[in-house]
C-alpha cells in the first residue's frame, strides 16, 4: 500500500501545488465573467439629463460671440418691459429660435418645456409639447437676477 508518510518522491507536494493553481486559475476566470457582465451605465440610462444639462448651459453662456448670454438677453427684455405681453412675445421668439438650432435637427425627438417660476408665476415661455404628460422628464434650473428658468427636456 501506499503510504503518504513516507513518500519521499514528493507526489503529495505536486499534488498540493497542482491543486492550488487549478484553484488560483478557476478564480481567476470567475473574475474575469464577473467583469465582462453588461451593466448599464448612469451615463447611457441619463442622456436626457445631460442633454437638459447641456442646453441650459449654452442658454446660460456666451458662446455664440455675443457680448450677452441668452439668459441675460431673456431676462433683460423681460424686465425692461415689466414682463409685458410683447416682451414674452420677443422672449418666445428668441427661444423658438434657439430651440428649433439646438434640438430640432439630427432627427432627435426631443419636446421641451422652458419656463420662468419666480416673476411670472410659472408661465411657460416656449414650448414645443405637454411636458406634464410625458412618461420621463428632465429638469435643468438657472437663475438669473430675479428670474428663475427651469427647462424641461421630455
Amino acid at each position: 500500500m501506499f503510504s503518504l508518510i513516507k513518500d519521499n518522491k514528493g507526489s503529495v507536494s505536486i499534488f498540493d501545488s497542482l491543486l492550488s493553481i487549478f484553484i488560483l486559475f478557476m478564480v481567476l476566470i470567475a473574475f474575469n465573467m464577473v467583469i465582462d457582465i453588461d451593466a448599464p451605465s448612469l451615463s447611457e440610462e441619463n442622456n436626457d439629463f445631460k442633454t437638459s444639462q447641456d442646453i441650459m448651459e449654452i442658454i446660460s453662456s456666451k458662446v455664440d460671440g455675443r457680448d450677452y448670454a441668452l439668459i441675460e438677453r431673456i431676462s433683460y427684455t423681460l424686465s425692461s418691459n415689466n414682463n409685458s405681453i410683447a416682451s414674452r412675445r420677443k422672449v418666445k421668439s428668441l427661444l423658438d429660435d434657439f430651440f428649433s438650432a439646438y434640438l430640432g435637427g439630427n432627427n432627435q425627438n426631443y419636446h421641451y418645456a422652458f419656463v420662468e417660476t419666480n416673476q411670472l408665476n410659472g408661465e411657460i415661455l416656449s414650448s414645443n409639447g405637454d411636458y406634464t404628460s410625458a412618461d420621463m422628464v428632465n429638469v435643468a434650473i438657472r437663475n438669473y437676477g430675479n428670474y428663475s428658468y427651469k427647462l424641461y427636456i421630455f
